[in-house]
């Protein structure tokens, strides 16, 4: 599987988001999400990077989950009408899936989770991301990557 460490920066989400569980509907989110957009929304979005970001909850009991795009600022939540997120900035572990994405995501994080995270001897913050490539989610050859935010990597200087 081709993985990776990645530093990225804090960032700022627009979706709708929902207090889940792993039995949540996750699909259902993303389509509440493309119905509360107009017409107008749907095309000044189509060319923003689509992600689904799972993070801890305030109480730290269980996580929140949000459908969205990565937009640059304040005014671009509100001029969609949706629920801005901030990504805080960390080292993510990443992995390419391909097939999709509903029957790739959870096998991609079981890996990042279950063999790469463990095998660098670093840990999991909570912070997860599935960061949505272009084309088609439920073809076959659908190419997008799964991100955990990890503790325990040092910078390179």
């Amino acid at each position: 599987m081709e993985t990776a460490l990645i530093e990225y920066g804090n960032f700022l989400v627009a979706g709708v988001t929902i207090n889940a569980s792993e039995d949540s509907d996750f699909a259902g989110v993303w389509k509440e999400l493309f119905d509360r957009l107009s017409e107008e929304q749907k095309a000044a979005t189509a060319k923003l990077q689509k992600v689904g970001v799972l993070m801890p909850d305030a109480a730290d009991e269980g996580f929140t989950y949000t459908a969205g795009f990565i937009v640059q600022g304040i005014p671009a939540v509100s001029a969609l009408g949706l629920t801005g997120v901030i990504v805080p900035a960390a080292m993510y572990a990443t992995v390419l899936v391909e097939g999709p994405a509903a029957e790739s995501i959870k096998p991609g994080f079981d890996y990042l989770h279950s063999t790469f995270i463990p095998h660098k001897g670093i840990s999991p913050t909570g912070v997860n991301l599935e960061v949505y490539g272009p084309g088609d989610v439920t073809a076959e050859n659908y190419r997008m990557y799964c991100w955990s935010a990890v503790d325990g990597v040092e910078s390179p200087v």
